[in-house]
């Protein structure tokens, strides 16, 4: 399937930065939910889940942009799946 990874930028929900200060994870270890973010330009500090949460509205949007461009390339790749099994595809 074509790459169809997308960033979606968090945003402060006090001032509406989009960057912030962390800590970066040490090799092999992921964020998790309580790992904390420090906006850079207000100093509010939050949680890696209230930041999610807080940006839910815009996450879900994005995801449901994407609907189109994911349920194309799946179909796209069946297309080419079926091809190599020597169907006639259209």
């Amino acid at each position: 399937m074509d790459d169809l990874s997308v960033q979606v930028a968090l945003t402060c929900p006090t001032c509406g930065c989009t960057e912030f200060a962390y800590e970066t994870p040490a090799s092999g270890q992921d964020f998790t939910d309580d790992w904390a973010f420090t906006c850079a330009h207000c100093g509010r500090t939050f949680t890696r889940a209230e930041l999610i949460e807080a940006n839910a509205e815009s996450i879900d949007m994005t995801v449901s942009d994407m609907g189109d461009d994911i349920v194309d390339a799946l179909a796209k790749d069946l297309k080419k799946a079926l091809k190599k099994q020597g169907w006639k595809i259209k």
